[in-house]
């Protein structure tokens, strides 16, 4: 069986660290041969082929890898609409081109089914009408909230089903993210694989005493991410507890070219300097060996303004046996519970997250009560040894869809 992933980027985010973890629990089966295509350049390629993955680089255009409508929230639909027209015309050349690329590479590869890790990809799949193949879209976002691309989507997988080039089944990340698209894409079905991590890989240190504590985020700098509430708890700490041994954290940087979605490390610096924690906070920008980060720090925060789809930083910290705050909403409500295995906090209140911060700070007990317990949930409901056999299941499912279509439209 030759499956054919598609990632819309070569850089390594959460549904790329998603992708890698898929990538070597199917390496491990026999009959099964592994390919990925990807649209830009970066680590992802290196590390598919360590992993024995056969990678073909085939770039997206630059306009089509800028579009996307997470920069219009907020703004007039019609407003928004107009814009976004815009710069779909100005892409069409060059994506009318690439989709004849892209064909073309599908048909050398003859797959036995395709699995798009990307809302681009996704589009793609659905454009360039492909025929007696299972596709299946992974959905690691809350589609209803981006209403210009759920309209795309819906469409695609509505008006492309008559002529039988839509995706046959969607994987959700989480059951909020499955409820979403369900109402988002009626007539797609939705199966729900969590995430999951190396357990192995993703695993407690020995036990360290250092006298300043580290507290530390990590994310990607998609605004949505909640740095700027980060910045504003730890404003709201430095005032009330001068003194305090503690030093802060933010650890990701800007990886998608998607514009106007993400802060810019700078403008989180000049946000530090306004609130006058400069020298509170250090920025260490990407890091390769995110594990090792996990393990150095004391407290985890997770501050995302919206609900999260999943939220993979959240079960890699509690695999490393570290005590997480979460921003309680979406599909991160699914993953622990408050007060045994992580804490939770509403999300976007800068106060609420500066007191859950400052409670772990001072009860040295709570927090390693909540790092054992954090360890077990990890291990028992995220492991990577149950991926690939839910994965195999959910292919076997597309196919038999696949099959009930084509005998129903004869």
């Amino acid at each position: 069986m030759k499956i054919v992933f598609l990632n819309p980027v070569g850089v390594i985010g959460g549904a790329e660290r998603v992708l890698l973890t898929m990538l070597t629990a199917l390496n491990t089966q026999p009959n099964i041969q592994l390919h990925l295509i990807v649209g830009t350049d970066g680590a992802l390629i290196e590390q598919a082929e360590k992993l024995g993955v056969q990678v073909t680089l085939l770039k997206l255009p630059e306009e089509f890898n800028q579009l996307g409508d997470s920069a219009f929230k907020g703004n007039s639909k019609t407003i928004a609409i107009f814009i976004l027209l815009l710069r779909v015309v100005k892409t069409l050349p060059s994506i009318g081109k690439y989709l004849r690329e892209f064909k073309r590479s599908l048909r050398e590869l003859k797959p036995d089914l395709i699995h798009s890790n990307g809302i681009k990809t996704h589009v793609l799949t659905a454009l360039v009408g492909i025929k007696d193949v299972p596709i299946v879209w992974h959905i690691h976002d809350f589609y209803g909230s981006r209403p210009l691309i759920a309209q795309v989507l819906k469409w695609l997988s509505v008006g492309v089903a008559r002529r039988r080039h839509r995706a046959t089944l969607g994987i959700a990340i989480s059951q909020a993210v499955a409820q979403d698209a369900r109402n988002t894409l009626p007539c797609l079905p939705i199966e729900v694989i969590y995430n999951a991590i190396d357990v192995n890989y993703f695993s407690p240190a020995p036990l360290s005493l250092h006298l300043t504590l580290r507290v530390g985020l990590v994310a990607t700098f998609a605004r949505w991410k909640g740095h700027d509430i980060f910045l504003k708890a730890i404003g709201n700490i430095v005032r009330s507890h001068p003194h305090l041994n503690v030093h802060f954290y933010i650890i990701g940087g800007a990886i998608y070219q998607t514009r106007g979605s993400q802060f810019s490390e700078q403008e989180l610096k000049n946000l530090a300097s306004d609130i006058g924690i400069t020298d509170k906070v250090d920025f260490l920008g990407f890091q390769q060996d995110i594990a090792e980060i996990y393990r150095w720090l004391d407290i985890v925060v997770h501050a995302s303004t919206e609900p999260e789809p999943f939220g993979l930083a959240i079960i890699e910290a509690m695999a490393c046996g570290k005590p997480v705050i979460v921003s309680q909403a979406g599909g991160a409500t699914e993953l622990f519970t408050h007060n045994y295995d992580a804490v939770g906090v509403p999300p976007g209140e800068p106060i609420a997250l500066a007191a859950a911060i400052l409670d772990l700070l001072d009860k040295t007990e709570k927090r390693q009560i909540i790092s054992v317990n954090a360890r077990l949930t990890a291990t028992e409901r995220f492991s990577h040894e149950r991926l690939h056999q839910q994965i195999l299941e959910v292919y076997t499912h597309a196919n038999t869809f696949l099959r009930q279509k084509k005998s129903m439209n004869k």
